[in-house]
């Protein structure tokens, strides 16, 4: 007769489910014929992000382009940042495909433009125009005046280097928007950190004309944020007034500042 050291089993524990990862060819063909829908983000189970994306049309489409660069790149993962499953075995063809189906819109979109332009280039071209001959009395005045502003123009002095100056910076935790400021069109920069938010957290950071709603007239966010990040990016804006408007949830906390070479 023999005897074990075997412990009992405990009752009543039992192994947390194991969730397969998701399927790199699945992700691809869902942004690439879906994504301006969020279905991609859906099915790697990042539900706000999704959200976000189906309500802002892809993000009136570059949004939907760059997740697709990135899901062809490797770098996209699932909510818990698994990379997809078949990327190795499949890239190449994904690649191929989705090339080729770029490169056909594209040379659509061109014939299109290309129709346009011939239309409006007749219809200038059918237009009759009226010019003016120039008297000699008029040139003679006008080179007179040319050569006196020439002989009076004083010597400019050359400006000072332009340094970055700070517009505005708005911080908090929540949705948060700011006074009205002025930008004059110069080089202008937005730096912005966000904490905390690894889980579910969703930010969205606009700069908005003076006077537009964004729950009425929409808007295309600078920067969309689904994590913890600390980031600096260009901004092109024209001169005019304008505010700032951060949406964030489940974040530790945040800071946006506007910056503008003067």
């Amino acid at each position: 007769m023999s005897y074990t050291n075997a412990q009992p089993s405990s009752i009543g524990q039992y192994p947390a489910p194991y969730l397969p990862p998701k399927s790199f060819m699945t992700t691809w063909l869902l942004s690439l014929l879906l994504g301006g829908l969020g279905v991609d983000r859906f099915y790697l189970g990042k539900v706000g992000t999704g959200l976000l994306k189906l309500l802002t049309f892809g993000g009136f489409g570059i949004w939907s382009l760059i997740d697709l660069i990135i899901i062809l790149s490797g770098g996209m993962t699932d909510k818990f940042r698994r990379p997809l499953e078949g990327y190795a075995q499949h890239k190449k063809l994904a690649w191929i495909i989705s090339i080729v189906l770029i490169a056909i819109g594209a040379v659509i979109g061109i014939s299109t433009g290309v129709s346009a332009g011939k239309a409006v280039d007749q219809a200038v071209t059918n237009t009759p125009s009226v010019v003016k001959e120039p008297t000699i009395e008029a040139s003679a005045t006008a080179a007179a005046t040319e050569q006196a502003a020439v002989e009076e123009e004083p010597v400019a002095e050359e400006p000072a280097e332009a340094t970055w100056q700070e517009v505005v910076t708005l911080d908090g935790k929540t949705d948060k928007a700011s006074k009205v400021f002025e930008l004059t069109g110069a080089e202008a920069r937005m730096t912005y950190s966000f904490k905390g938010g690894e889980d579910m957290s969703l930010g969205a950071i606009y700069i908005l004309t003076e006077g537009t709603d964004l729950m009425k007239d929409g808007g295309l966010p600078e920067a969309m944020i689904d994590g913890p990040v600390s980031e600096e990016t260009a901004l092109h804006k024209t001169a005019g007034k304008y505010f700032l408007d951060v949406n964030a949830a489940n974040f530790d906390g945040w800071t946006v500042t506007i910056e503008e070479k003067r």
